[in-house]
């Protein structure tokens, strides 16, 4: 089955390949990798090789860097090889050597395909290694994306070897005299991989023979559901969720009435690093009061009383700014420009809410900039009598996220204006007003 005419339908088909893509083959000195070196060599592509060494095995991994660069050398391929302290990264970071492997090498292969130009990057996993991945997630948890196995193509990775199992690999390893490394590593079933290629997948194999097949089958089937799937997360995002402000809005009222909720938020939220436990806590969140809040690495979520409101956790600047009297623009925290002009007769009150205007005279300076607090009142414009900013918040129905994101201008102890919302009735512009202070809030 494996032959240079079949690995160019399947380059060209199911990885969108063709000749003159420039590949990196990543090969580890193994059966699978040295095979697939072989053949898409004899197939003509250009590509070149990346090898890593893990350092794991002592001299056995100094063995597979000395076969890879001798084939290479062989063949005239422009071979990188890189060496790991693998144990230490693992160490480092709190993670199993098996993920440590895996964040050094794709880092490594991703920085490659970047400085030499090249396509895509070519792995050997074939299909005996996508039902073990089955197994694997099938006993860890996971939802339908983790079960459909793996894909021809996932970014910038393809796998022509998908649709083979090992025993086509040995059959043609022994039929073209391949040279290969055996990793003394697989054999030991302290790793749960090698636990489910020993011992589980051959009782499978004893109750049916024709288990290869009759699993590939299935992954297929499975993947088709993810698309349908996707398909239908796709369609809700577009008819349902609003993104404005760098912030993405899920009304709750349409998530809540759709038949397959969990499944859907948590593909709506999966990009954004929340797993189904977070996204199980967040369907339990919404028949509560709002305002709890979950996080993942890089984003924040908010239970708003209409919404759920999702934002990037940024490092955002709650320092205090002067400005004096002499100063024009600032950039940071907010982008404001400042000019002081004369009150003309034909003078109109603003009506934009970034377009501030107040008496200079009355101003003082300098001025704070400053997030606003717990405490903090104001005398709206309009209004003869006080309000807190919270109460004022509140008939706005602003969101907590909303809440965050306001700046509060000071002129002595007196707040002046709620940046982008309203100025103080004590520094408007009056009939006595002779020099108008004009502040331009830009947005981004």
């Amino acid at each position: 089955m494996l032959s240079q005419s079949y690995i160019q339908k399947v380059l060209e088909r199911e990885c969108g390949i063709s000749m003159s893509d420039r590949l990196l083959l990543t090969v580890s000195g193994g059966m699978d990798s040295m095979v697939m070196l072989d053949v898409i060599g004899k197939a003509g592509y250009p590509f070149e090789v990346a090898h890593c060494n893990f350092n794991l095995r002592g001299e056995e991994s100094d063995g597979d860097e000395q076969l890879v660069r001798s084939v290479c050398d062989e063949s005239g391929v422009i071979l990188h090889v890189k060496s790991f302290d693998t144990r230490k990264y693992a160490a480092e970071y709190g993670i199993s050597i098996e993920m440590a492997a895996r964040d050094l090498r794709y880092g490594w292969f991703n920085e490659l395909l970047e400085s030499r130009g090249l396509t895509a990057m070519v792995t050997a996993h074939h299909g005996d290694d996508a039902i073990e991945t089955f197994f694997l997630n099938l006993t860890r948890g996971t939802g339908i994306r983790g079960l459909s196995g793996m894909k021809f193509k996932a970014g910038k990775i393809v796998r022509p070897f998908l649709e083979l199992s090992r025993n086509d690999i040995e059959k043609y390893t022994d039929e073209n005299n391949i040279r290969y490394r055996h990793d003394s590593s697989n054999d030991e079933i302290k790793y749960l991989r090698n636990k489910v290629r020993h011992e589980i997948i051959p009782v499978f194999k004893e109750m049916n023979p024709s288990f290869f097949s009759t699993m590939t089958g299935n992954l297929k089937r499975l993947a088709e559901v993810e698309d349908l799937l996707d398909n239908e997360v796709k369609h809700f995002r577009d008819e349902s969720v609003v993104e404005e402000h760098g912030r993405i809005l899920i009304p709750l009222v349409r998530i809540t009435e759709h038949p397959q909720m969990s499944s859907i938020l948590y593909e709506l939220l999966r990009p954004y690093g929340f797993n189904s436990k977070t996204t199980g806590d967040i369907i339990k969140s919404i028949s509560g009061i709002p305002g709890k809040q979950f996080y993942s690495k890089t984003h924040r979520l908010i239970r708003d009383r209409f919404n759920l409101i999702l934002f990037e956790i940024k490092q955002t600047s709650d320092k205090e700014v002067y400005i004096n009297s002499d100063v024009d623009s600032i950039e940071e925290p907010l982008k404001l420009a400042l000019r002081t002009f004369d009150k003309p007769s034909d003078y109109s009150f603003s009506t934009d809410p970034f377009v501030a205007h107040f008496d200079a005279d009355v101003a003082e300076f300098p001025l704070l900039l400053r997030k606003w607090k717990q405490g903090d009142s104001f005398r709206p414009l309009g209004m003869k009598g006080f309000k807190k900013l919270s109460d004022f918040f509140t008939d706005r129905k602003l969101s907590i996220a909303d809440k965050e994101d306001v700046w509060i201008l000071q002129s002595g102890d007196d707040i002046m204006w709620i940046a982008g919302m309203r100025i103080d009735d004590r520094f408007k512009v009056t009939p006595r007003t002779k020099n108008i202070l004009e502040i331009v809030m830009k947005k981004d």
